[in-house]
């Protein structure tokens, strides 16, 4: 079928919602580790993602209106992209840095490492610092991560780390890529510039706290359907304490 399912002791469980938001403690203080659920490898086209009402939330290619599978036109990707578990960006609670609501999926992750992940790989990663993209009017946050288990990632602790060249080539692609669809050009909140770690962090743990409570807010829906296991919290275990 193309899908990624995933399994806990012989039985299928969520990658969004079975997954522990925290994945550990890191060497800095108040900055755990969180889980990354890699969808797109590096230097891949296919757009996969965590896809949210089918059961178990499988990762699925998105399609096309016509049924065709969509790829990224623009260009093989150049991050490992992919998205923290237990989180939710709610579309109707207005953002603090964009003034706009969530885009209703889980919170992003572009992760910096070289080597590319695998689709599907659950990964340990370090929060370095955020980009505010503007997507169709929505809030769609960026997180910028290292895998911190991979032996060759560099030993960034904080966006200042990242080389500025690096960061404008990530803040251009995501800027330009839907141009090659036809599309206009994505916008960013907070004039581009990438909030650091503990503003990231801040961020990522708002969603995570939209994720436990969806209740009285907009309902997380996709495509006219409720969202699979939101709301449903039995079985769910992991730090999700913060």
């Amino acid at each position: 079928s193309g899908r990624i399912f995933y399994f806990r002791n012989g039985v299928r469980v969520s990658p969004w919602h079975d997954i522990p938001f925290v994945a550990g403690d890191d060497d800095i203080p108040d900055r755990p580790l969180l889980s990354f659920v890699c969808e797109i490898p590096r230097g891949t086209s296919a757009k996969v993602e965590i896809h949210k009402t089918y059961p178990h939330n499988p990762l699925v290619q998105d399609i096309h209106k016509d049924g065709s599978l969509r790829y990224y036109m623009y260009s093989p990707a150049i991050v490992n992209y992919g998205a923290v578990p237990q989180t939710w960006e709610d579309p109707s609670v207005p953002d603090e840095h964009t003034g706009l609501g969530g885009d209703n999926d889980p919170i992003d992750v572009l992760q910096l490492n070289e080597s590319p992940c695998a689709a599907g790989a659950v990964q340990r990663i370090r929060v370095l610092g955020a980009l505010a993209l503007i997507d169709g009017g929505e809030t769609d946050w960026k997180l910028l991560v290292i895998d911190v288990d991979d032996p060759d990632a560099p030993s960034w602790t904080d966006v200042a780390d990242i080389p500025p060249k690096r960061l404008e080539e990530v803040r251009e692609w995501y800027r330009m890529y839907k141009t090659a669809e036809g599309k206009g050009e994505n916008e960013y909140g907070l004039g581009g510039e990438a909030i650091d770690a503990a503003a990231a962090m801040a961020v990522a743990r708002g969603t995570h706290k939209f994720w436990k409570a969806p209740e009285g807010r907009t309902q997380c829906e996709f495509k006219g359907q409720t969202c699979w296991g939101m709301g449903v919290r039995a079985g769910v275990s992991g730090h999700d304490e913060l």
